[in-house]
């Protein structure tokens, strides 16, 4: 199962929904609960009993109705109640690791029918789901507000870091002395960044209402890399032999020790298995034109179709007006943005 699945689902209970609110008012009331997450052919193969219910899905309904002995069964988009005191009768032998009976008819029920179900355990004071064959455990929120504001501390340092090594890495691109090393060090710290984006946001879609604080300073974070990836394809995928092998996204799948690797980043980027990471690279500029720069995409794209990012630097206002569409007041414009780039590096 993977994991942008088990997100969606958890998502769902997240605080703030109303099935999560009912959870907790049956958590809180001392009572367990086993609720399937949708409807379909064969859940019905696998209930027996209980009363058909058709109303609307709240907390207090969830509460009421969890007193009964047996299983609730919701609509798939969990906004009404099908069922309740249902009793679950899936098959024997399908394999499950849980002991207890109301955890062992949830496992294989969902193994079953391909839809989640949620256990409320009374006597362990917890709320599980189960999702093809695996178990969740759904955690508090001040459980996962915790873990959020660890990784969101340690995104503030790596961002931090990856600023600096963008500042430094500017002024080598001005200087026309970037390196293949450089070029793989900025692009591992880039991954590790987006890989604590994604955990954050794993955490702030689980908190649901009760994370709006981390969210807000998660998406401040986030601004500062958020595109990069695609400024650095653009800049630097023409030096490879085919542009269409520099490809950031092939780095995900990367453990922690091959990203740090530099010869085997350079290797899935395309540049080969013996690549020289002293060799030196160009780059076509549009990350310091935009970002830096702060000019508009089109004009920076016809900028760098006729001046490479040196020539830029060396042009008068008159050579900047000689290129087609660019008038007087936009030439100064363009001097101004190569100013700012040459004076913040």
């Amino acid at each position: 199962m993977s994991r942008s699945t088990v997100r969606r689902y958890l998502k769902q209970l997240a605080p703030g929904t109303p099935v999560r609110a009912g959870l907790d008012r049956i958590l809180h009331g001392g009572t367990g609960a086993l609720i399937v997450l949708g409807n379909n052919a064969k859940v019905q193969q696998v209930c027996s009993g209980g009363f058909q219910i058709g109303v609307d899905c709240t907390e207090q309904s969830l509460r009421e109705l969890a007193k009964l002995d047996g299983a609730i069964v919701l609509t798939n988009d969990l906004s009404r109640i099908v069922s309740a005191g249902v009793h679950l009768v899936p098959g024997g032998d399908l394999p499950t690791a849980e002991t207890g009976t109301r955890h062992r008819s949830a496992d294989r029920t969902a193994q079953h029918a391909g839809v989640p179900v949620v256990t409320v355990s009374a006597s362990m004071g917890t709320i599980s789901l189960f999702l093809a064959g695996r178990r969740h455990v759904v955690e508090t929120v001040p459980q996962v507000t915790s873990r959020a504001n660890q990784t969101l501390a340690t995104l503030s340092r790596v961002v931090g870091r990856l600023t600096d090594m963008l500042d430094h890495f500017s002024t080598l691109e001005i200087g026309e002395q970037v390196t293949l090393r450089d070029l793989t060090q900025v692009v591992h710290r880039l991954e590790l960044t987006r890989r604590l984006s994604s955990e954050m946001q794993f955490y702030t879609d689980v908190l649901g209402v009760e994370g709006r604080l981390v969210s807000l300073q998660h998406a401040e974070l986030a601004t500062s890399f958020d595109g990069l990836a695609d400024l650095l394809t653009q800049d630097y995928s023409h030096n490879v032999a085919d542009p269409a092998a520099f490809d950031l996204t092939t780095l995900h799948n990367f453990s922690g020790e091959e990203l740090f690797a530099s010869q085997l980043v350079a290797e899935r980027l395309g540049f080969g298995g013996s690549a020289n990471l002293e060799q030196s690279l160009t780059s076509r500029g549009i990350r310091l034109l935009t970002r830096t720069g702060r000019l508009p995409g089109p004009l920076v794209t016809r900028l760098i179709s006729e001046l490479t990012l040196q020539e830029l630097f060396g042009a008068s206002v008159a050579t900047l007006m000689e290129i087609e569409g660019i008038g007087p007041q936009r030439a100064r414009q363009i001097r101004d943005a190569l100013a700012r780039i040459t004076e913040s590096n």
